[in-house]
């Protein structure tokens, strides 16, 4: 979770990678205002481009990185994709859909479920996105 992204103070730094065997096949960063794209989510945007890589919609046997816990749409997709495990940084107590608000990706109900790993370099991670929001109320101010 190393490699952030470029972003502008209109870019949330949210960024995402999809491993499969040790080896990146997909990676993403929030593009919800550069495309004006409701779903254009770093994990997504991840997700897309792994499917792609390996040419397959089912990336079972793939892990998903990612800086900030997945909303409830990016984890719907996380089970759709059949992803065995996701690794995030930073909760989000606003939106999280994988235990902080809901949880989606342990769900019994649903036909998948995942291992969670929470809170990985999450002071990190949580400093990146405060850092952010923080330009970003003072930009708004002025």
């Amino acid at each position: 979770m190393r490699r952030g992204p470029r972003s502008s103070t209109a870019t949330c730094p949210v960024g995402a990678a999809v491993v499969h065997d040790g080896v990146v096949v997909g990676r993403g960063h929030n593009a919800r205002e550069l495309e004006q794209d409701p779903t254009a989510h770093a994990e997504l945007i991840a997700l897309r481009a792994a499917a792609q890589a390996l040419d397959r919609w089912r990336l079972n046997g793939c892990a998903l990185y990612v800086t900030l816990e997945p909303c409830a749409m990016c984890a719907g997709a996380v089970v759709l994709a059949r992803i065995p495990r996701v690794v995030f940084g930073a909760w989000d107590e606003k939106a999280g859909a994988a235990g902080s608000v809901f949880d989606v990706l342990r769900e019994r109900r649903l036909n998948h479920w995942v291992e969670v790993y929470a809170g990985v370099r999450e002071e990190e991670c949580g400093a990146v996105l405060r850092d952010f929001f923080a330009a970003h109320r003072s930009q708004a101010k002025n």
